[in-house]
């Protein structure tokens, strides 16, 4: 019955202490697979995404568009209809099925004339929904006003069944309608469709020059800026394609000059760097969730010499010259229980005393060694989370702690 109690103790503080197991696993994670591609943490200066805005009609709309006041809509399709030979004054315009949007896209690096672009649609007047409509020929424009692609095409991504009553509708009246029509009226108009996409509807007109061949220099830029990384690729490019080849600009540049060998051929060259395995350095970060318990750290991430107590436990982290732990009172008639002596295995910087709530690191240590030993003793996650933010305001954690 003994051992059956004693088993039933370890399963129990086993199950409770596996959220901080899967928080190791998670730290040992990263040191498996270190070197990543250079692609995945650099681009190309000069490859990047540009984006595109322009001013639409939406035509179509059943009876959901902007109200014969608003002057988004009736004017230019004034002069949208002029232009075709067609002679009409706004005030004749009646109804509501048209609709003036706001239109943008992101053209992709190295988009081809004839390439098909994605388009969002956003409402600008009073018009209730978009649902149905059909965008009509709009230019899109570059950040220095020329024109690099058109939109046109029908609306799609609108939530169907979710209408709200128009100004001077009876609600009772709409709701009735709509459950003849199986959908529903949400009066709410946070919820109203004004926002919807036309899938591959802008045509790219303009193409962006970037000829790579006739240069002399490339830059490769990082994503996340780090002196150590720029000084690691630049370092790796060298061996690769030998000395004085690459340098680093800074900590978020590389600057490679174009070997005679690849003159001419400068996209094999970017294809070959970029395919190269290089490991990243980072600033140590520990980030915190608090709603559901889930931290995440690098392995980096150190603590000096501190000593916390947080509910019913307590830890201590001391300095590499740091004495043993004392030994817990003798029970009466008891003798003393003498002081643990120190062996050459306590290089590990971790021990236990006798007590299942006090735990002893000696030296400078890894915030790992301290989640290990909180899984010692069965603490939870959300005993860590209080811990770290202790930590991290006594200035002992060398790391950036966000919190979410």
């Amino acid at each position: 019955m003994l051992r059956l109690c004693k088993t039933t103790r370890k399963m129990t503080r086993m199950f409770r202490t596996m959220p901080v197991l899967a928080l190791l696993l998670l730290l040992v994670g990263p040191q498996l697979a270190q070197a990543i591609r250079v692609k995945d943490i650099a681009y190309l200066r000069g490859a990047r995404e540009n984006r595109l805005i322009g001013y639409g009609l939406v035509v179509g709309l059943d009876g959901t568009g902007d109200s014969p006041d608003s002057l988004l809509a009736r004017k230019p399709l004034q002069n949208a209809l002029e232009r075709m030979g067609i002679n009409i004054n706004p005030k004749e315009m009646k109804g509501r099925s048209i609709a003036g949007v706001l239109v943008t896209a992101t053209m992709t690096p190295f988009a081809k004339a004839g390439s098909h672009l994605d388009v969002v649609v956003d409402s600008l007047g009073d018009s209730t929904s978009l649902r149905g409509g059909t965008l009509m020929l709009t230019m899109l424009n570059g950040p220095n006003q020329v024109v690099y692609a058109t939109a046109q095409g029908p609306i799609t991504g609108i939530p169907k069944g979710i209408e709200r009553a128009l100004p001077g509708q009876d609600a009772a009246v709409l709701a009735e309608e709509a459950q003849q029509n199986s959908y529903k009226v949400n009066p709410r108009s946070s919820l109203v469709p004004t926002k919807g996409r036309v899938v591959g509807g802008a045509l790219v007109e303009r193409e962006i020059n970037l000829n790579l061949n006739t240069r002399a220099r490339i830059y490769i830029n990082l994503k996340h800026s780090d002196f150590t990384t720029a000084f690691r690729l630049a370092k790796m490019i060298n061996r690769e394609l030998g000395d004085g080849s690459a340098r680093a600009k800074d900590a978020g540049a590389v600057e490679v000059s174009i070997p005679d060998s690849y003159l001419g051929q400068t996209v094999e060259l970017i294809s070959k760097i970029e395919n190269l395995e290089i490991t990243p350095d980072a600033v140590a970060k520990v980030v915190v969730d608090e709603r559901n318990g889930t931290i995440v750290m690098g392995k980096d991430v150190r603590i000096s010499p501190i000593a916390i107590s947080h509910g019913s436990m307590s830890i201590q982290i001391k300095g590499p010259a740091s004495q043993p732990a004392p030994a817990q009172p003798a029970a009466p008639g008891q003798a003393p229980a003498p002081a643990p002596a120190p062996t050459d295995t306590e290089a590990t910087a971790l021990a236990l005393t006798e007590s299942p709530t006090v735990i002893l690191f000696k030296g400078e240590v890894d915030l790992k060694e301290v989640v290990d030993g909180l899984n010692k003793i069965g603490a939870s996650p959300q005993d860590l989370v209080q811990v770290l933010k202790i930590i991290k305001t006594s200035g002992a954690l060398h790391a950036d702690l966000e919190i979410r």
